[in-house]
């Protein structure tokens, strides 16, 4: 008599072959989560104005609302969902830290972050409003907004391109006190071994 064998669905899975995921690079990663995120937090923008928060008026009242709202949304974005995952991401191999502003844990980077992101909200509006539509430059993917005002996909490029300037001049200050404390460990053992062969 012939017995059936029964195809156990785990045999074709290698626990140890890496996933397609793994293979797409770090930096990759965190760009695209930031970008989401950045879009995310205008999208919060117009949730907020339909809620009855007038924040598109032409007077200083409604544009301070805006910026405040943004840099909230910015942080609240960052801080907590993005900041994590590039923390979960780090390891000796991959340092994922170097992508990211603030790298803290605690309740102390809540208030970094929201100082950091409403600098970022600041610059963002002033790109907007003073540079990208009074050119009709703003992205406008589907014609709704005729080339002017706030976007969610021109306000993502213009986190990346502001934060991606704020962490490039982070680690260069980093790789500069590296490279300074290095040289003053160098010295400090030039000076010690003739003492010790005396």
């Amino acid at each position: 008599m012939k017995t059936k064998k029964v195809k156990d669905e785990n045999m074709d899975l290698n626990p140890y072959e890496v996933d397609k995921l793994a293979r797409v690079p770090s930096w990759i990663k965190i760009l695209l989560l930031k970008y989401w995120a950045a879009a995310a937090a205008c999208f919060l923008l117009f949730g907020a104005s339909e809620l009855g928060l007038n924040v598109y008026s032409d007077s200083v009242d409604g544009t301070v609302k805006l910026i405040m709202l943004l840099g909230l949304f910015f942080t609240i974005l960052m801080n907590y969902p993005i900041r994590v995952i590039i923390r979960l991401m780090y390891n000796r191999r991959n340092n994922t830290y170097r992508y990211n502003m603030i790298n803290m844990k605690g309740l102390k980077t809540f208030p970094l972050a929201l100082v950091y992101n409403f600098v970022i909200a600041v610059i963002a509006f002033i790109i907007i409003v003073d540079v990208l539509s009074p050119n009709g430059l703003v992205f406008d993917p589907f014609g709704t907004t005729g080339g002017i005002g706030i976007e969610p996909f021109t306000v993502g490029f213009i986190y990346l391109f502001v934060d991606g300037i704020f962490v490039l001049i982070k680690n260069l200050i980093y790789r500069v006190w590296q490279i300074h404390v290095y040289k003053k460990q160098i010295n400090t053992n030039i000076k010690i071994e003739p003492q010790l062969g005396e």
